[in-house]
């Protein structure tokens, strides 16, 4: 399958839903965005981690503060065709934070993205709960998720880069397959 002509995603966007500044949880999705655009030949950007807690208000209050900061990450997320979503398991699912988040963007604001979960949890008997209660609401945003999601327990962020080749080895090429797949198709050229 050749990809010539394709648009190639620009980069991998990274939302956090971690309500403390500077989290493990962001430097977890940090690195799977570094190592997933590698793989993919893209470039990675540290701009383009959306660190929610930042403007959290605009989110719960609509207070102006924040209110460019929130429009520009919903339209990096709405126009993204990688997304990493981050989220530790807090009280048995993801944070109040990135669901409010999510429920700020418009119905299928994420068609034609594919989005990897990225979760970490304190305790093994938690570590699936966040991605399970997260892949429905993703997908009723439109989102494809088509690979298992990077989950992490806190003892895992000791040997990050170890636990994620290993994701990236087996998922990366399903990421790209399903990225190409997505991007839209011009319309052919009348024959004259």
């Amino acid at each position: 399958m050749s990809t010539v002509g394709l648009e190639w995603p620009q980069s991998v966007v990274t939302v956090v839903g971690n309500p403390r500044a500077g989290s493990r949880t962001a430097a977890a999705a940090a690195s799977v965005a570094e190592l997933l655009a590698s793989e993919l030949g893209t470039p990675y950007r540290i701009d383009e981690l959306i660190d929610l807690v930042t403007f959290a208000p605009a989110i719960f209050q609509g207070e102006q503060a924040g209110a460019e900061a929130l429009a520009k990450a919903i339209d990096q997320v709405s126009s993204a065709s990688v997304i990493v979503v981050a989220t530790p398991v807090y009280k048995g699912s993801y944070t109040g934070l990135l669901k409010s988040f999510l429920d700020v963007l418009r119905p299928s604001a994420l068609a034609g993205s594919v989005v990897i979960p990225v979760t970490v949890s304190a305790a093994p008997s938690h570590k699936l709960l966040a991605d399970q209660h997260l892949r429905p609401v993703l997908a009723e945003l439109g989102a494809s998720v088509p690979v298992p999601g990077v989950i992490l327990e806190e003892r895992d962020l000791e040997d990050l880069q170890v636990v994620l080749s290993t994701w990236i080895r087996e998922n990366a090429g399903i990421v790209q397959a399903t990225t190409i797949a997505l991007q839209p198709v011009a319309a052919p050229t009348p024959a004259h």
